[in-house]
Protein backbone atom coordinates (compact mmCIF):
# COMPACT_ATOMS: atom_id res chain seq x y z
CA UNK A 1 0.00 0.00 0.00
CA UNK A 2 0.95 3.52 0.19
CA UNK A 3 3.37 5.05 2.61
CA UNK A 4 2.06 7.19 5.20
CA UNK A 5 3.14 10.18 5.81
CA UNK A 6 5.36 10.82 9.02
CA UNK A 7 3.52 12.86 11.86
CA UNK A 8 6.73 15.53 11.62
CA UNK A 9 5.85 16.29 7.61
CA UNK A 10 2.72 18.51 6.63
CA UNK A 11 -0.07 17.44 4.96
CA UNK A 12 -3.46 18.84 3.64
CA UNK A 13 -5.27 17.52 6.21
CA UNK A 14 -3.22 18.51 9.54
CA UNK A 15 -3.23 21.87 8.10
CA UNK A 16 -3.71 24.42 11.64
CA UNK A 17 -6.55 27.45 9.66
CA UNK A 18 -4.68 30.48 9.80
CA UNK A 19 -5.85 33.05 13.07
CA UNK A 20 -8.31 35.45 11.34
CA UNK A 21 -8.73 37.62 14.99
CA UNK A 22 -7.83 41.19 14.37
CA UNK A 23 -4.73 42.37 15.96
CA UNK A 24 -5.04 43.94 19.79
CA UNK A 25 -2.08 46.55 18.57
CA UNK A 26 -4.59 48.19 16.05
CA UNK A 27 -7.04 49.41 19.11
CA UNK A 28 -3.98 50.29 21.14
CA UNK A 29 -2.68 52.30 18.16
CA UNK A 30 -5.35 54.33 17.61
CA UNK A 31 -6.58 54.83 21.29
CA UNK A 32 -2.35 56.07 22.05
CA UNK A 33 -2.66 58.42 18.96
CA UNK A 34 -5.80 59.61 19.79
CA UNK A 35 -4.09 59.80 23.51
CA UNK A 36 -1.42 62.28 21.93
CA UNK A 37 -2.80 64.36 19.82
CA UNK A 38 -5.50 65.49 22.32
CA UNK A 39 -2.33 66.07 24.97
CA UNK A 40 -0.62 68.20 22.15
CA UNK A 41 -3.66 69.98 21.90
CA UNK A 42 -4.09 70.65 25.32
CA UNK A 43 -0.32 71.53 25.82
CA UNK A 44 -0.41 74.27 22.87
CA UNK A 45 -3.69 75.77 24.02
CA UNK A 46 -1.93 76.02 27.57
CA UNK A 47 0.68 77.88 26.45
CA UNK A 48 -1.32 80.67 24.54
CA UNK A 49 -3.50 81.01 27.12
CA UNK A 50 -0.75 81.55 29.56
CA UNK A 51 1.74 83.65 27.00
CA UNK A 52 -0.45 86.20 27.74
CA UNK A 53 -0.40 86.98 23.35
CA UNK A 54 -4.62 85.50 22.87
CA UNK A 55 -7.19 87.73 21.87
CA UNK A 56 -10.81 87.60 20.88
CA UNK A 57 -11.81 89.75 18.26
CA UNK A 58 -9.02 91.93 19.18
CA UNK A 59 -9.34 92.40 23.00
CA UNK A 60 -6.28 90.10 25.07
CA UNK A 61 -7.88 87.25 26.80
CA UNK A 62 -6.73 88.94 29.92
CA UNK A 63 -8.73 91.89 29.63
CA UNK A 64 -11.42 90.02 28.53
CA UNK A 65 -11.59 87.59 31.54
CA UNK A 66 -11.24 90.56 33.93
CA UNK A 67 -14.58 92.22 32.31
CA UNK A 68 -16.35 88.67 32.44
CA UNK A 69 -15.91 89.32 35.99
CA UNK A 70 -17.26 92.49 36.50
CA UNK A 71 -20.66 92.50 37.15
CA UNK A 72 -21.40 96.41 36.59
CA UNK A 73 -19.24 95.99 32.55
CA UNK A 74 -21.22 92.08 32.27
CA UNK A 75 -24.62 94.18 32.97
CA UNK A 76 -23.98 96.89 31.00
CA UNK A 77 -23.07 95.31 28.46
CA UNK A 78 -25.94 92.95 27.91
CA UNK A 79 -28.44 95.43 28.51
CA UNK A 80 -26.99 97.34 25.65
CA UNK A 81 -26.43 100.41 27.73
CA UNK A 82 -23.36 102.06 25.29
CA UNK A 83 -23.00 104.49 27.74
CA UNK A 84 -22.85 103.33 30.85
CA UNK A 85 -20.19 100.65 29.66
CA UNK A 86 -18.04 102.60 28.11
CA UNK A 87 -17.82 104.59 31.71
CA UNK A 88 -16.89 101.06 33.59
CA UNK A 89 -14.32 100.12 31.20
CA UNK A 90 -12.46 103.35 31.72
CA UNK A 91 -12.90 103.13 35.44
CA UNK A 92 -11.46 99.59 34.94
CA UNK A 93 -8.77 100.94 32.89
CA UNK A 94 -9.54 98.69 29.93
CA UNK A 95 -8.95 101.04 27.14
CA UNK A 96 -4.99 101.92 28.61
CA UNK A 97 -4.58 98.30 29.12
CA UNK A 98 -5.40 97.54 25.89
CA UNK A 99 -3.07 99.92 24.28
CA UNK A 100 -0.51 98.83 26.46
CA UNK A 101 -0.50 95.14 24.58
CA UNK A 102 -0.94 96.81 21.02
CA UNK A 103 1.86 99.47 21.79
CA UNK A 104 4.38 97.45 20.42
CA UNK A 105 2.94 96.89 17.32
CA UNK A 106 1.67 100.39 16.71
CA UNK A 107 4.19 102.97 17.93
CA UNK A 108 2.35 106.03 16.75
CA UNK A 109 -0.41 106.89 19.82
CA UNK A 110 -3.05 108.44 17.27
CA UNK A 111 -2.78 105.59 15.46
CA UNK A 112 -2.88 103.56 18.34
CA UNK A 113 -5.71 105.16 19.90
CA UNK A 114 -7.71 105.15 16.47
CA UNK A 115 -6.88 101.12 16.50
CA UNK A 116 -8.20 100.11 20.65
CA UNK A 117 -10.83 102.67 19.38
CA UNK A 118 -11.95 100.81 16.68
CA UNK A 119 -12.06 97.32 18.35
CA UNK A 120 -13.91 99.08 21.08
CA UNK A 121 -16.40 100.33 18.48
CA UNK A 122 -16.93 96.63 16.92
CA UNK A 123 -17.25 95.09 20.24
CA UNK A 124 -19.61 97.56 22.25
CA UNK A 125 -21.05 99.93 19.71
CA UNK A 126 -19.46 103.01 21.38
CA UNK A 127 -18.67 106.02 19.40
CA UNK A 128 -15.69 108.13 21.22
CA UNK A 129 -16.20 111.79 21.49
CA UNK A 130 -13.76 112.75 18.85
CA UNK A 131 -14.57 110.00 16.43
CA UNK A 132 -17.12 109.60 14.05
CA UNK A 133 -18.07 106.03 11.85
CA UNK A 134 -17.89 106.55 7.64
CA UNK A 135 -19.96 104.61 5.07
CA UNK A 136 -17.31 101.65 5.40
CA UNK A 137 -18.03 101.37 9.63
CA UNK A 138 -14.60 102.47 10.09
CA UNK A 139 -13.82 105.56 12.92
CA UNK A 140 -12.58 108.56 12.01
CA UNK A 141 -11.41 111.85 13.77
CA UNK A 142 -13.96 114.23 13.23
CA UNK A 143 -13.01 117.63 11.50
Amino acid sequence: MGRSASPSSPTIGNKKAPNRRPSPKGPVKLVTGIYFSVLICTTIGLVMLSSGRMTIGGVPLPIVISFLNDQTARDAYFSGKKTKLHDRLDDMGIEEQIKNFYRPQIPDEAKLDQHIHQILYERTGYVGEQYRVNAQGFLVLKD
